[in-house]
């Protein structure tokens, strides 16, 4: 099939990418700024896209089979839109920040986007939304790097002593970026067999002090966990920061994630014939990665 891959440049697209085209799919790697696309798997088909320009959108799809858009979900609608008749499915991606009971702009967008993909689909569009969590494992993620980039530079003769608000009580669940990929790739292939929506997400819901301790001891170090309000975190990043050491995640981050998260990875399993890998296999597998 005629692939076309939104969201292409982005470290998951790439991994999508070349995904699809181990499938054997003639995969169209699609970015809005060709001056800052990476370069994707040269198997791949480039073309230049912006989610926003109705034209630019329809002449892209003409030609293409399947759609799979990275792109985040605040531009479903306009995606939606622009598909070709002879288009026979998409997949999208969303975020389980959707099941968040803060308040917080970025899920309700992708809140909109849902509501806009299943109001499409109820009307007899094929297609499924992968509703991730933390993406973590390719080489310039945010979240798992600046953990272990702030392990690397701590100063060996000195305990790794790391602070977390509430002591990192609070759960998370990171999916691996290869496994996403999967996910992504499998979808493609049959989205209009697949329910609405699936959550793509790691084994286990784990603490953010285990996660910490994982990352710490797949460089051979052992983390010491210190609980820390969030009101202190701002001034602890400061201290820090003078002798040259940022905290893995902000205070405004840390607020988020003050909140359990935890979800089933089963039905994207039966679905999907996905089966995560553990944080401690995955962050040792992103550390391997780097080292090549």
């Amino acid at each position: 099939m005629r692939i076309a891959v939104f969201g292409a440049s982005g470290k998951s697209g790439a991994l999508v990418v070349s995904r699809l085209c181990d499938r054997g799919h003639h995969v169209v790697a699609l970015s809005r700024d060709p001056g800052h696309r990476e370069q994707p798997d040269s198997r791949a088909e480039t073309a230049t896209a912006d989610l926003t320009d109705s034209a630019q959108l329809a002449a892209v799809l003409a030609d293409i089979d399947r759609v799979v858009s990275l792109a985040h979900a605040r531009f479903t609608a306009d995606l939606l839109a622009a598909l070709p008749a002879a288009c026979s499915g998409i997949v999208l991606t969303g975020s389980v920040r959707i099941y968040s009971q803060l308040t917080d702009a970025a899920a309700d967008d992708v809140r909109a986007g849902e509501e806009a993909f299943l109001r499409w689909r109820k009307s007899g569009g094929l297609g499924v939304m992968l509703h991730s969590s933390m993406i973590y494992g390719t080489a310039g993620d945010r979240n798992v790097g600046r953990i272990l980039a702030v392990i690397r530079r701590w100063p060996r003769p000195l305990p790794l002593v790391l602070p977390l608000p509430g002591g990192g009580r609070h759960t998370v669940q990171p999916v691996f970026a290869d496994d996403f990929a999967d996910a992504v790739a499998v979808a493609a292939s049959a989205p209009g067999t697949l329910p609405a929506t699936l959550d793509v997400v790691g084994p286990e819901a784990i603490s953010y002090a285990a996660m910490v301790r994982e990352c710490a001891a797949a460089l051979g170090r052992r983390a010491t966990i210190v609980p820390a309000p969030v009101w202190a975190f701002g001034a602890a990043a400061k201290v820090l920061a003078m002798v040259g050491i940022r905290l893995p995640f902000t205070s405004e981050e840390f607020a988020r994630g003050a909140e359990d998260k935890a979800f089933d990875p089963g039905p994207m399993t039966k679905a999907l014939g996905v089966v995560p890998r553990t944080f401690g296999q995955g962050v040792r597998d992103k550390i391997a990665r780097e080292a090549d």
